[in-house]
């Protein structure tokens, strides 16, 4: 209720603020924002009005102080329907003033309502829909899949444990298949000793892939304790139990003490960031927490896979009741637990330690990605302007690598270090700074000799090259991505034809085909598109997806001229460009390798990002044309006595296309006039909408955070003020609603640009005639 109340109270203050504006006689209307007398406004923005379980949305909101983008601002978001990611619903304003989250669909559809609150009390408000997830669907928990499933059952690693130990709680959720559902569910567990103290109990859990575990760790509690499993999944209420028994201290303990690292590399794929192995250390104690030396203990491994190994496989404590042992990584990616165990007259005291993640340590091609904070900064006139680069790396199991160097190659402008690179963190990202300087990209501009008639449109034809476009180049050292059909973590020859593109059988578990399967056609390319065989790098200058000055015959023609000069990353270092070699670069490779495997294990991944160096004068044509035989010709009007000229003066003036308008909302469409592209006439109290495109010098959009809106000296004009921030190659259509008074009147539309570095530029386009 609280939030419906803000809101009615921001739309209280918009409506006041508008009445105010319209007493002011210019009839310009902003909406969107809630300002202050200090000038800050919060606008929010939304990628897509319907939100539903399969698409989440982004909510955006745009801090400004007057002109000038607040930075660090904390903003908090709230909602009536749906929840954010992050869950705590805040975000901070990046060097544009942008703070934005996700907004996810909830249980309940319906028509909500996302406002973005400051801690100065300024906000702004923006509505949506929801789509609840279907209530139709199955579901099942318990333990186990398909024929082995066990209802209602949770699973636990130990069922008995010492004082102070840990296990780990389990449960599995499938449908009425009797398959793992892949949807993501929050999972709930609890215990009697969990609620008062004595354990703790991770409580709250996503699923992935329909799993959902959560560690229980004993600190007091005595028993059998009762642990408690619930979800709930589109109404459907879902629950599971399992009881563990927790010894009495006094026949002593035995707790997971540490682990030296907790990302190991796969054998063969090790280095000093990431060995091929972890020290696990275990302790034992007496029934006071004291510990106690002496003791033997027995090390096994929770499950058995990827030929993973301990040693040794028994130790004694030491004076300190510590005691340890080796985890040797096998040939596949795995997570592993390690189980300690204690002899104690006839039972077995058990403890287990945290996971253990086992990968090749390299980064591979299809989690590699590059994101900027500007995509059109208003650079193609000014040196100096900054745009943040983000690189994120994964490896083949999505995890993040370890500390990683990627390196930037930019075809404009400069990066900010020496070396033009960066070390990804604990997140797998990294970021440098790219500059505006020279060189810049120069291209087809409108009215240049080649173009004197070219006027701006949304999909650019003047053709390569296209300028101020600057592609910035990501590279790393990593391995290519396969396709893992049977789900084993190795490239097997069964998967060569899904790797390369054609026409294969499926998989066996054991990597062999299927040879009573049906054929499948593959396409070669990774979830994303991209073919997972990759080609040495290069900065694309063009834009058209090869490497132009050594083309690889066996593709089709079908490159774009603009790319003569493209860089190529030589990785092997041989003095050549090298095409994609048909084999998979990696080291995941099946054991022993075959064919469709290379000796080369690792490549230069890649990925990159187009800018625009936005120049800062707007160019526009009138989208929408007009006709009639009453307007007057150039000079002395009829209307008022009033002198108007043509307007030819702007930075180009035409129509934007051959398109017919129903200019006087008759339901009519009337032909159209070139003699008076620049002459709109209304009869009293009607209104048109006057549409535009807008691009800068070479067809390309303005500035990121260029905002649009009209005026006109007569009537009354509505339109909501618009901003860019976009890479697309072409520029865009803005329009306004004019509607006339009931006077006879003549004057003028203008369109109004103010730059993200302050400045406005006005221009005048049309003569407005008001008649009876």
């Amino acid at each position: 209720m609280k939030l419906l109340q803000r809101f009615s109270l921001i739309l209280l203050l918009m409506s006041l603020m508008t009445l105010v504006a319209c007493g002011g006689g210019e009839g310009d209307l902003t909406g969107g924002d809630v300002v202050i007398e200090d000038s800050r406004t919060v606008t929010l923005a939304i990628s897509n009005v319907n939100v539903t379980e399969q698409s989440p949305v982004t909510i955006a909101a745009t801090v400004m102080e007057g002109s000038i983008p607040k930075e660090g601002t904390v903003v908090t978001f709230s909602t009536t329907l749906g929840n954010f990611t992050p869950e705590a619903g805040t975000a901070l304003t990046n060097s544009n003033g942008v703070a934005s989250l996700v907004l996810n669909s909830g249980v309940i559809s319906g028509a909500g309502i996302v406002i973005a609150t400051l801690s100065t009390g300024e906000e702004g408000a923006i509505g949506f829909t929801t789509e609840a997830v279907s209530s139709s669907i199955v579901l099942r928990m318990g333990n186990g899949t398909g024929d082995d499933f066990t209802e209602s059952v949770a699973n636990l690693s130990l069922d008995q444990i010492s004082a102070g130990g840990t296990t780990v709680v389990s449960v599995s959720l499938i449908d009425e298949q009797g398959e793992l559902y892949s949807e993501t569910v929050e999972v709930n567990f609890s215990s009697r000793c969990a609620e008062g103290g004595t354990a703790t109990l991770s409580p709250i859990v996503t699923t992935s892939n329909g799993l959902a575990t959560s560690t229980y760790l004993a600190k007091g509690c005595v028993g059998n304790d009762a642990i408690q499993v619930n979800a709930t999944v589109a109404s459907i209420n879902l629950s599971a139990t399992a009881t563990i028994n927790v010894q009495q201290a006094e026949i002593g303990s035995i707790v997971f003490e540490s682990v030296s690292i907790e990302h190991i590399a796969i054998r063969g794929a090790g280095r000093a960031v990431r060995p091929e192995s972890a020290i696990v250390i275990f302790k034992v104690l007496d029934r006071n927490s004291n510990p106690v030396d002496n003791i033997d203990v027995t090390f096994s491994l929770l499950s058995d896979s990827g030929e993973v190994s301990l040693s040794p496989l028994e130790a004694t404590t030491d004076s300190e009741g510590l005691v340890q042992t080796v985890v040797n990584s096998g040939t596949v990616p795995r997570v592993v637990n390690v189980i300690a165990s204690i002899d104690v007259g006839n039972s077995v005291i058990q403890t287990l330690s945290n996971q253990l993640k086992i990968s090749t340590g390299l980064a591979d091609q299809d989690s590699m990605s590059i994101a900027t904070s500007n995509l059109a900064p208003q650079a193609w006139n000014h040196d100096g302007v900054e745009v943040q680069l983000t690189a994120r790396l994964g490896d083949a199991s999505n995890n993040p690598p370890p500390p990683t160097a990627v390196y930037f190659t930019t075809e404009g402008g400069s990066i900010e270090n020496l070396e033009a690179s960066c070390i990804t963190g604990d997140d797998g990202s990294c970021t440098v700074t790219w500059r505006s300087q020279f060189p810049r990209p120069e291209g087809n501009e409108l009215g240049d000799v080649n173009n004197v008639t070219h006027v701006p449109e949304l999909i650019n034809t003047m053709g390569q090259n296209y300028g101020g476009r600057v592609t910035i180049l990501a590279t790393s050292t990593g391995e290519e991505s396969f396709p893992d059909l049977n789900n084993n973590g190795r490239f097997d020859v069964c998967e060569v034809s899904a790797f390369l593109g054609g026409v294969g059988k499926p998989c066996n578990a054991d990597g062999s085909f299927n040879q009573d399967g049906e054929d499948i056609v593959y396409s070669g390319n990774d979830t994303s598109g991209r073919p997972y065989d990759q080609p040495e790098a290069f900065v694309d200058h063009n834009e058209d997806g090869y490497f132009n000055p050594s083309y690889e015959a066996k593709l089709p023609l079908v490159e774009e001229y603009g790319g003569e000069r493209e860089e190529p990353v030589d990785f092997n270092k041989n003095g050549l460009y090298d095409g994609r070699d048909g084999k998979y670069n990696g080291f995941l490779c099946a054991i022993p390798e075959h064919d469709g495997c290379s000796s080369q294990k690792s490549i230069d991944i890649r990925s990159d990002i187009t800018i625009v160096m936005s120049g800062d004068t707007p160019y526009i044509c009138i989208n929408q044309a007009f006709d009639s035989a009453d307007i007057p010709a150039e000079g002395t009007s009829t209307v008022n006595d009033k002198y108007f000229t043509n307007l030819s003066t702007a930075p180009v003036r035409a129509f934007c296309e051959n398109m017919p308008f129903d200019h006087n909302g008759d339901g009519n469409v009337d032909r159209q006039n070139p003699d008076y592209d620049d002459k709109l006439i209304l009869n009293y109290k009607s209104s048109t909408t006057v549409a535009i495109i807008m691009s800068d010098l070479h067809n390309q959009p303005m500035p990121s955070g260029s905002i649009v809106s009209f005026k006109s000296s007569v009537g009354t004009i509505t339109s909501d003020p618009t901003d860019w921030g976009t890479n697309h190659n072409g520029g865009k259509i803005f329009s306004a609603t004019i509607k006339a008074g009931e006077e006879t009147d003549s004057g003028t539309l203008s369109v109004i640009v103010e730059l993200p570095d302050g400045t406005k530029e006005s221009i005048t386009f049309m003569n407005v005639f008001i008649i009876p």
